[in-house]
């Protein structure tokens, strides 16, 4: 066993040793209360000191203390998870850390059904649509869990539960105003029919971002969503029920126009400047439409046995169109071929001809870069030639100008069938089986339409070993086309010093199937409305094309941890100690004139995280956040979101009068080489109108605590403070 490993294997027995064995019928540790269960570890209904891992639970009051509008903000909350920004409306939520820029390992669930993008592996945190008011709790399970819900949920699983609609009958409306335009509003109505139950939302959700980037330039990251979500459930007999599910939501997505110029022409004239700032201005925003449809049918055979279907379909849509303006060399047979030789010879001349422009005509100049430094055989520097010849030809003319997009369409089916037995008083299981369909359809990314079909078979046995110990295995077969067969196991042991503390040890394999844009990409340009300088070709040069063999990621997890619950002090703890390794991890950046994806990454994470939450009476919730995580990764890119210490400290209080207050401290000392620090607070007050008319009142601000830019050098705000109102009104 490595020494790290070791060490914090000492290190938490140390934290258990001052924990003794005790009776299992002790009253004072049980009392009065109900133990909570939690239901996305392993499929099972369990209590936390039963789950062979650690999980955090946000509930419905932390939720509402939070005053957050968006899920990743509850991220924070989580111990050991990073949140970072690539723009105001681009989050990154990874548990651990890797490449900030992407959010590739981990299963995100809404009710079950999954909103991991199949096309670019992918979260779109900001446009999940469900409204943070209709949610109950999020369940995250911190681990690998593919044992349990198949490959990516390499890292963790975040399973987001609506509140049922029988609890939520009756009218609603919010409204919330804040700075930085912030603009929410949600509305919903609760209603019955026959042996159904049901809710309809309807929500809208509007910001303007970050105020400037780091040249003071105003930063065009604004997003707007309006979207409706109508959920029931309708009893069919008394063993029987149905839920179903469907939503839609639209939205767009302010970004600048980031089409990188290869070479621009040296005419600067006055119509010059004209056309590149109408290709700077011009409309690159993202529309973004999500429909779904979803059903699950429970059938509870007897108090031992109970089988569940569940299917679901949904299809999202990314829609973005610019205009682009550059020398027509971009269209060049010859600028075609030389990509095709190596990347990095185009790359070279994007440098030689937007930065050299005196030494163009000098072969001698460009031969020392392409042919000494670059490794280009010397025979195709006649091709170099030409290219040179066909930019100088126009070099004070107008540029080529037209239209292209990054349209992408993506579609998912699934359906899958679970049985839970308890076969005997010791011993109970959950198996069953999964068939999934993925499409990806886009001209610009895969040159049309890729496809993907899953296969999973999955099981859990928990077996009790007399009072004390209680042992689990787990796994999941699963037939990926794209990428092969794979097979997850989990075993895990928990020792009980008393019925709600437990010690456990846990080991997991974990994988991340490829998806479709690293393996099967098949991304280039197809301009349309070609304007300007003519061209000799029209097809754009630059093809990313995947490389079809790439291996699934791969996960060893070894945990060491205890939970326990003092209900008398109304207490919760739970500590985990960790090591993972990542295996074949794919970490490079994917653009189209360098996208080179390959198996060749490696990443370690070991380290320790703790969480409590402390109910000190009936007003007073105290809940502390710690992770301290040790890491090494052999790509620059997956060292840059990972905190070596992070954290959360929160206070609830609910005051007479109908008064309730939260602050919550957030902190981590690196995300991207930066630190973060935020206090957020919110009071709120309700006011009884009669009946059951309600209206609340309240106010939120997060001010920070730190002068960094958030997450990106250019994510920036004009003040530390960010404050937002809201009225919410039940009758």
């Amino acid at each position: 066993m490595p020494a790290s490993r070791q060490t914090l294997s000492i290190a938490l027995l140390g934290l258990a040793l001052p924990l003794q064995a005790q009776p299992f019928d002790d009253e004072l540790l049980l009392g009065d209360m109900k133990l909570p269960t939690v239901l996305s570890a392993t499929r099972l209904k369990q209590s936390p000191a039963e789950v062979p891992g650690s999980m955090t639970v946000i509930d419905r009051q932390l939720i509402r203390a939070s005053g957050a509008r968006d899920v990743p903000e509850l991220m924070r909350l989580v111990p050991g998870m990073m949140v970072g920004y690539n723009a105001g409306n681009v989050v990154n939520v990874n548990y651990h850390g890797t490449n900030i820029t992407e959010a590739r390992r981990m299963q995100v669930l809404v009710d079950g059904r999954s909103v991991y993008r199949p096309g670019l592996a992918t979260v779109d945190w900001t446009d999940i649509p469900l409204a943070v008011e209709d949610i109950e709790r999020i369940e995250v399970f911190r681990g690998p869990n593919t044992a349990a819900y198949g490959a990516n949920a390499l890292m963790g699983v975040i399973n987001i539960v609506s509140t049922r609609p029988e609890f939520s009958q009756g009218s609603r409306i919010r409204i919330t105003r804040g700075n930085r335009g912030v603009s929410d509003i949600y509305a919903s109505q609760g209603f019955s029919f026959g042996s159904s139950q049901a809710r309809l939302s309807l929500f809208g959700k509007q910001d303007d971002g970050f105020d400037h980037d780091d040249d003071n330039e105003d930063y065009r990251d604004g997003r707007r969503l309006d979207a409706f979500n109508l959920l029931g459930t309708t009893d069919l007999t008394a063993t029987q029920t149905v839920t179903w599910q469907l939503g839609a939501k639209e939205g767009s997505k302010q970004r600048d126009n980031d089409y990188s110029v290869m070479a621009e022409p040296t005419d600067t004239s006055y119509e010059f400047d004209r056309v590149m700032e109408q290709q700077q201005n011009s409309d690159s925003d993202i529309t973004a439409r999500d429909y779904f449809v979803q059903l699950n049918w429970k059938n509870d055979i007897s108090p031992n046995h109970q089988i569940e279907l569940k299917t679901y379909a949904q299809h999202m849509e990314r829609l973005s169109q610019m205009l682009a303006c550059d020398s027509p060399i971009v269209f060049s047979p010859e600028m075609r071929e030389l990509y095709l030789l190596g990347n990095v010879y185009t790359r070279r001349m994007n440098y030689i001809l937007r930065n050299r422009r005196g030494y163009w005509g000098d072969r001698a100049f460009y031969s020392v870069w392409l042919v000494n430094q670059d490794g280009l055989d010397p025979a195709y520097l006649p091709l170099v030639d030409s290219i040179v010849a066909q930019h100088n030809a126009i070099r004070n003319g107008p540029p080529t100008c037209f239209n292209l997009n990054e349209n992408l369409r993506e579609t998912r089916y699934e359906a899958e069938l679970q049985n839970t037995l308890q076969v005997t008083d010791a011993l109970r299981t959950v198996f069953g089986l999964n068939v999934r369909y993925d499409q990806a359809k886009s001209q610009t990314y895969f040159g049309g339409k890729v496809e993907n079909s899953v296969g999973q078979l999955f099981g859990n046995l928990e077996y009790r070993l007399g009072e004390r110990w209680l042992l689990h295995a787990g796994a999941m077969a699963e037939q990926d086309r794209l990428s092969g067969f794979s097979f997850s196991p989990r075993l895990a042991a928990q020792y009980f010093i008393a019925p709600t503390h437990s010690l456990r040890a846990v080991y997991s394999e974990a994988v991340r199937s490829p998806d479709m844009y690293e393996n099967n990409a098949h991304w280039t340009y197809r301009p349309s409305n070609l304007t300007g300088a003519p061209t000799t070709g029209n097809t754009y040069y630059a093809l990313a094309e995947g490389p079809g063999n790439l291996k699934q990621e791969e996960m060893h997890s070894w945990e060491l941890g205890y939970n326990g619950s003092f209900h008398k002090l109304g207490l919760s703890v739970d500590i985990k100690a960790f090591y993972d390794e990542i295996d074949n991890m794919i970490s490079q950046p994917l653009q189209v004139v360098n996208f080179e994806p390959d198996n060749s990454s490696f990443a370690r994470f070991s380290g320790i995280e703790a969480q409590t939450d402390w109910r000190v009476n009936a007003s007073d919730r105290l809940r502390l956040t710690y992770s301290y995580v040790d890491f090494y990764a052999s790509n620059s890119l997956d060292q840059r979101l990972t905190a070596r210490n992070s954290g959360s400290a929160a206070w609830l209080r609910s005051w007479t009068g109908g008064i309730e207050t939260s602050l919550i401290y957030y902190g981590s000392d690196l995300l991207n080489e930066r630190r973060f620090e935020r206090l957020d607070g919110r009071i709120g007050k309700r006011f009884d109108i009669g009946g059951n008319t309600s209206l609340e009142l309240a106010a939120n601000w997060q001010y920070r605590l730190d002068d960094e830019p958030l997450t990106w050098s250019e994510n920036r705000y004009d003040s530390p403070s960010q404050f937002y109102f809201t009225a919410d009104l039940r009758f």
